[in-house]
């Protein structure tokens, strides 16, 4: 049996907008781990998490977030 833990990335777009969109991402076990990784590292608890996309670590993925003027 295999009892590694299998980890996910978790992708927030739109997180916490300003001006222009942003985004967040966490590589964690589930989406609460995923959340707890992302306020310690925005030291607060974010506003306006938007769209969450959960992806398998298990092929290669890109993505770009652009904004701004």
């Amino acid at each position: 049996m295999d009892n590694k833990i299998k980890l996910k990335l978790f992708i927030w777009n739109g997180f916490c907008p300003d001006y222009s969109g942003r985004l967040a991402f966490a590589i964690a076990k589930d989406q609460k781990d995923a959340e707890k990784l992302v306020i310690k590292e925005y030291n607060s608890i974010p506003y306006d998490w938007r769209t969450l996309e959960i992806k398998s670590l298990s092929r290669r993925i890109a993505r770009c977030v652009c904004g701004g003027g």
